[in-house]
């Protein structure tokens, strides 16, 4: 089975890493592959890399737009959709994902925070769920496509791309330091 083939995903954020990098593992705790983040790059650059270091797609940050826009590529590097976020909203967030040509097929629902939250299409119909996974030490989430057919590409980019966006105040290298020293009990 292929990395994409599956449709129920944890998305581990990696302890004491000097980037970004999450690895994806399926529902039996085995390793799928990795979704890395760019060290240096203009604007934040993710992409998916399974076992074997093939890279199967990517998400594309951009710096300088009235919302926060994260493009995901294919491994061919053909944009599949697009992610944004309203940056100027009085209360909460507001996401969405359009298709390649400017549609909106999907929106957020519930707490993004939080990281509890449904993927639902214009119609209302739930694609996918994702909510954080309170027993682990480090970041971990449970990521379920519910409608069949959905490309779990596009989830697992939405899901990364929030993450980047609504945690960006965190040090990564000092929430880990910080979860060390828990462990050593200091």
């Amino acid at each position: 089975m292929g990395m994409l083939d599956a449709n129920e995903f944890t998305v581990d954020q990696r302890l004491l890493s000097v980037r970004n990098t999450y690895v994806l593992k399926n529902r039996l705790g085995e390793q799928l592959g990795f979704i890395k983040q760019e060290f240096v790059s203009w604007g934040p650059h993710f992409w998916f890399e399974d076992n074997a270091a093939n890279r199967l797609g990517e998400i594309d940050g951009k710096v300088l737009t009235a919302y926060h826009e994260y493009a995901i590529k294919d491994g061919d590097g053909k944009v599949k959709a697009r992610i944004k976020k309203k940056i100027l909203k009085l209360f909460g967030s507001e996401w969405w994902m359009e298709d390649a040509e400017g549609r909106e097929i999907a929106r957020i629902k519930g707490n993004v925070v939080r990281h509890t939250y449904e993927i639902v299409s214009p119609a209302k119909e739930v694609i996918a769920r994702v909510h954080l996974n309170w027993a682990t030490i480090g970041d971990e989430y449970c990521v379920e496509i519910v409608k069949q057919g959905f490309d779990p590409l596009l989830v697992l980019g939405y899901a990364v791309a929030m993450d980047h966006v609504e945690h960006r105040g965190r040090s990564q290298v000092g929430t880990e330091m910080k979860t060390v020293v828990r462990l050593l009990g200091r």
